[in-house]
């Protein structure tokens, strides 16, 4: 009787789809140059080598594997989070002129795509071919000067970020008021912020953090 049951499980998952990873890649390869076009792809796209597929093994259990590592998927196949990473280039806008993220989307079984690639990390000016109109670095901490800051340790830092939510630039500009060793050797102490709306150069918010552990 478990000899027969371990055959029905053993034919069940003989049965289920297999794949060769190369034509994994090739078939959502070419999912994503519909989106970002050749030019993107080839030039400014590297696949992640860390890319897992699901799989039922013989028991019906799920597992996971990375693709890279088999010229063929194993036991009944599932789906697939494929991923690569973005760096893109945009001289047309000074303050963010390198587009950065990772962007991925699932295959199902059947290698159909369950959604479209996630690129909600590349601002509408790019898709657009225009200039991004944000305030430079050096403006951004101009304006900080200008909030009357308390005496660093170090220079002024200044960072701009993008929210994917709210489509918003900010300029986050920085400096360390004080900073310790605690008794594991890692730096603690407070920083000042300042926020700056990259679009308007208008104050976001200006207060002091505690740091601690890794910094």
């Amino acid at each position: 009787m478990a000899l027969l049951f371990l055959a029905l499980i053993t034919t069940t998952v003989t049965l289920g789809q297999k794949y060769l990873t190369a034509n994994i890649r090739a078939k959502a390869d070419s999912i994503l140059r519909t989106y970002i076009g050749d030019t993107v792809f080839y030039k400014y796209c590297t696949y992640d080598t860390n890319t897992y597929y699901e799989y039922k093994n013989i028991f019906n259990k799920s597992k996971w594997q990375t693709l890279t590592k088999v010229k063929k998927t194993k036991g009944k196949f599932v789906n697939i989070d494929m991923r690569w990473f973005l760096s893109i280039p945009y001289p047309k806008c000074p303050a963010f002129s390198k587009i950065g993220g990772m962007t991925s989307f699932v295959l199902d079984s059947l290698l159909r795509p369950k959604e479209k690639p996630y690129l909600d990390f590349i601002p509408d000016f790019y898709w657009n071919k225009d200039s991004c109109h944000l305030i430079s670095k050096e403006e951004a901490l101009a304006i900080a000067r200008q909030q009357n800051l308390k005496s660093g340790i170090d220079s002024l830092r200044a960072f701009i970020q993008y929210n994917t939510d709210t489509k918003k630039f900010t300029w986050e500009v920085s400096q360390t008021l004080w900073s310790k060793k605690d008794s594991q050797n890692n730096n603690y102490g407070e920083d000042e912020i300042v926020i700056i709306d990259a679009a308007t150069g208008g104050i976001e918010s200006h207060e002091t953090q505690f740091f601690s552990a890794v910094y």
